[in-house]
């Protein structure tokens, strides 16, 4: 109960957040004339590069992982587990394939390709497992409102902010889905998909721990450059 009241409380709270996000997105929307990739919108509004503003959708997606975690956390039905497995995965291979033409660290543009293959060949086994199990249900196959809002705000960062923005995102959607695989892994009505969610369970963690390790990693460079720019701007 207490959760669900969480759960409702963070909604309505998003809901505000967003509404002012979105006031503001009406400005951050216009391409920064500093940044040679920002290009205007297309006629269908995908997000370019530098067409976000990085605070905005910090906050954003800050707000959407929450939600996610307590959705995670409630979830308990096999269409529950299979919708939101289905999401994540269409997110996770969406995103990677981004973060692998963007990125600017090796480390993470080979992480964006290990996540898109990862989750190319969970999205295939589970859809084996639904004509198995699940005949007459089918996954989703579009993104959902705040799956789509994360994979916008991460076309729309600059390139200056797209290895954070990735990283911050990851972190979130893998705490999630760690949630996700682990409840039902325990508490699912299907045995075979709740094999399925024990066995990629620990997959799941591992890809937590390496994108911990390369936040870690981006963060100690960042770090650096900022000490190397005040040592020069000391220097007389």
């Amino acid at each position: 109960m207490h959760r669900k009241i969480m759960f409702v409380s963070l909604a309505a709270a998003s809901v505000m957040l967003l509404s002012a996000c979105n006031q503001n997105q009406t400005s951050s929307n216009t391409p920064d004339t500093n940044n040679p990739n920002a290009t205007p919108q297309t006629a269908q509004n995908e997000p370019q590069p530098g067409s976000k503003n990085e605070t905005v959708s910090a906050a954003k997606d800050a707000v959407a992982g929450g939600i996610g975690t307590l959705n995670a956390e409630l979830t308990s039905s096999t269409k529950g587990f299979v919708e939101n497995a289905a999401l994540s995965d269409m997110y996770e291979v969406q995103a990677g394939q981004i973060a692998a033409m963007r990125a600017h660290m090796p480390e993470l543009k080979k992480f964006a390709q290990q996540m898109v293959d990862a989750h190319t060949q969970t999205t295939n086994e589970l859809k084996g497992l639904l004509m198995k199990n699940v005949p007459n249900y089918a996954p989703p196959a579009e993104l959902d409102s705040r799956h789509q809002g994360l994979l916008d705000d991460l076309k729309g960062a600059k390139d200056e902010d797209f290895d954070g923005r990735y990283i911050a995102q990851q972190i979130n959607a893998h705490n999630e889905a760690l949630i996700l695989m682990r409840g039902y892994g325990k508490d699912g009505d299907s045995a075979d998909i709740k094999s399925f969610a024990a066995a990629i369970e620990p997959k799941v963690q591992m890809h937590l721990d390496m994108i911990n390790d390369i936040d870690r990693m981006n963060r100690a460079r960042d770090a650096q450059a900022r000490n190397s720019n005040k040592k020069e701007t000391k220097t007389p």
